[in-house]
């Protein structure tokens, strides 16, 4: 059996195939577009719906050309997305327009009338009203798109609409539906107030589904355009934060924290059930018997390593990025880079807030300015986990990392010493292996064993670099304040 995972990051759509013992047999991913129309001062970020599914179809027809596997070898397959992200759809399930993306900003200019709500807001949702969910940018499309909110008939979280696409199946999951804050999350159920305040019915939502239910099979026309089984099962999936930190049961006893490292950088903490704690996010895990966790998250992650990479040391490539940067000391001779390229998030909530490279000189080298992307963000991760603990009085004693930015091992070190705590990196711990180890929990019952395997590589702090790191820190934050 092959279990297929697709997740739809907000840089690249990803296939990973696994096995039933959790090892991957094949992967394959490829950029997918941001648009970003200006709209006054606020940082935006659409994209095109059908290009994902353009994208998908190149993706799967180049596994089964260049791969051994076929497409009868899939057993189930599962889909996973960023949340915050909203497909309006008319009456064919065709999207109205581009799906706005959960670093998008626009919405702060409406939301005065919001905040006035934001009593009722958390007290349904768990979550305040916030420019970057769902809930405001429906809001916003009400007030100044009004045309396609009256042409829209079904309102699909990302991962729903490509599954939809796959075997005509209209549901989400409660992950999904509290990311688009439309759901009471108490009673797990639309709430008719919220949506009052999004300008939409709760008809115009799916159905809420367990992100383990089956969604049925892949469809005849999807069959032919994207070469898929009609006899692989589908099922509903979950948000991506959800699919990274799935774990076998018997590996939650100490709660674990994990960091992830991708398009957002995001802070996790397990919590036993539903903890409002604005601005913390609150999310259900897969099963319902693995309780909530906390997640904090920051704009620009390694999406700001890329921006640094090609538009300020040339597009020089990835891995020579990460060789330059481990050729400078730590501190980089007092090169500093603050990441804030979309305005931020966590914990600053700021959507204008600037970006900046400082404190350079006849001496800056180029691996000066690559290190001082991995510290910047290291520190402003610093700045989430800190945060993290002031709400919730719990300081995690180590952190597991996650993620495409956890390939690398020297940010993976530099973050350890930033933060002085052991940083555990697991093997395979992105969203399109967890939706893969998701459609093989929901089609076996079980994950695979070899997920107990003690296959974790644990990084050390550097201790005598913990006064060095702490002073750095305090001066980014400086630096920070005069950023708007």
């Amino acid at each position: 059996m092959l279990f297929l995972g697709i997740d739809l990051g907000a840089s690249a759509l990803k296939l990973i195939l696994i096995d039933a013992t959790g090892s991957p047999v094949a992967h394959i991913a490829a950029p997918v577009d941001t648009l970003n129309p200006t709209l006054g001062t606020f940082a935006t970020a659409e994209q095109d719906p059908s290009a994902w599914l353009i994208t998908l179809e190149t993706l799967l027809d180049n596994l089964f050309s260049n791969s051994p596997v076929k497409p009868e070898d899939i057993t189930a397959l599962s889909i996973t997305a960023g949340t915050h992200i909203a497909v309006l759809c008319d009456d064919d399930m065709h999207p109205i327009r581009n799906a706005i993306m959960w670093s998008d900003q626009r919405a702060e200019s409406i939301m005065s009338k919001l905040t006035a709500s934001k009593d009722m807001i958390v007290a349904e949702s768990l979550h305040a009203p916030n420019p970057t969910w769902t809930l405001a940018h429906l809001a916003w499309l009400t007030e100044n798109d009004p045309e396609a909110m009256h042409k829209t008939q079904m309102i699909l979280p990302a991962k729903d609409w490509l599954r939809h696409s796959l075997t005509g199946h209209i549901a989400t999951d409660l992950s999904d539906s509290v990311g688009l804050q439309l759901v009471n999350a108490h009673r797990e159920e639309w709430s008719a107030t919220l949506c009052d305040l999004a300008g939409i019915k709760i008809s115009q939502l799916p159905d809420i589904a367990p992100s383990v239910s089956y969604a049925g099979q892949i469809s005849e026309s999807a069959a032919k355009r994207f070469k898929l089984s009609p006899k692989t099962a589908v099922y509903t999936g979950a948000i991506d934060t959800s699919t990274e930190i799935l774990k076998p049961s018997d590996d939650k006893s100490d709660a674990p924290a994990s960091i992830k490292l991708a398009s957002a950088g995001v802070v996790y903490m397990s919590v036993p059930d539903k903890t409002s704690l604005p601005p913390l996010s609150c999310y259900p895990h897969c099963t319902e018997s693995d309780g909530w966790y906390l997640a904090s998250g920051m704009n620009s992650c390694t999406t700001a390593l890329d921006w640094l990479r090609k538009e300020v040391l040339s597009d020089m490539s990835l891995q020579a990025f990460n060789e330059c940067a481990a050729k400078a000391q730590p501190g980089t001779r007092g090169v500093m880079f603050h990441p804030y390229l979309m305005g931020e998030r966590a914990p600053h909530w700021n959507p204008n807030l600037t970006a900046s490279l400082s404190g350079i000189s006849r001496e800056t080298d180029k691996s000066d300015i690559a290190r001082a992307g991995f510290e910047g963000i290291a520190f402003a991760i610093r700045d989430i986990k800190e945060n993290m603990e002031m709400l919730t009085g719990k300081a995690p004693n180590r952190f597991n990392l996650l993620g495409g930015g956890a390939k690398s091992r020297l940010w993976s070190q530099i973050i350890a010493d930033i933060l002085q705590l052991p940083i555990n990196i697991e093997p395979n711990s992105d969203a399109a292996y967890g939706a893969g180890l998701l459609a093989c929990l929901a089609h076996t019952g079980n994950l695979p064993a070899t997920l107990q395997d003690d296959a974790v590589i644990t990084l050390e702090p550097d201790t005598s670099r913990a006064t060095f790191y702490a002073e750095k820190h305090a001066e980014f934050n400086q630096l920070r304040q005069k950023l708007s």
